[in-house]
């Protein structure tokens, strides 16, 4: 396990996750949300997992928002598109990748918006050809700029969704790639 591992210090066991996706939010001392952990079972080898999750220059086409990516050896630089009716904003950041081939990636910030990006998966194989993913996102909401701070300044409710959303966004597109090939 990566230092800072966030799923080894939660993880769903995989007896209670049927295909449908579980989620658990992490909150700061304020109660708002700083990250969150999904996972679910996908009917498709690890190996098959690990080839769509470690193809992260094909993220671009398969997670919302991401609009580029770019990697240089175990360095990607990723860029990023928030849409908010006639308004698109960009954002960029780099990061490592650490890894173990076939277990788990960690994306790991190193520059840019959103600070503090991180990423990580965890597959476990739970027999009949059927991989356990696990994916754990967090970053600061408010180093997002100007047009995301006035939304969430009206629209508060809406803190409470980005962090969820954005592990069930990561794990429903790779569950969607692995799924596409296995078939």
């Amino acid at each position: 396990m990566p230092p800072g591992d966030p799923i080894g210090a939660y993880r769903f066991h995989a007896d209670l996750i049927a295909h449908e996706p579980l989620v658990k939010i992490s909150q700061g001392a304020d109660g708002k949300p700083t990250g969150a952990t999904a996972a679910c079972r996908i009917p498709a080898g690890r190996a098959r997992v690990w080839e769509v999750i470690q193809d992260v220059e094909r993220y671009a086409g398969r997670v919302p928002m991401i609009h580029r990516v770019r990697r240089t050896d175990d360095r990607v630089r990723v860029d990023l598109k928030f849409k908010v009716a006639l308004f698109s904003v960009g954002f960029s950041f780099t990061a490592d990748l650490v890894y173990a081939t076939n277990e788990w990636l960690h994306v790991r910030y190193v520059d840019g918006e959103p600070r503090g990006f991180e990423l990580h998966y965890r597959l476990e194989e739970v027999g009949d050809g059927e991989t356990l993913l696990h994916t754990s996102t967090s970053f600061d909401v408010s180093s997002l700029g100007w047009l995301v701070k006035y939304f969430l300044k009206h629209h508060p409710e809406i803190q409470l969704g980005i962090m969820p959303g954005v592990a069930l966004g990561v794990l429903d597109a790779i569950r969607t790639a692995a799924l596409e090939v296995s078939r």
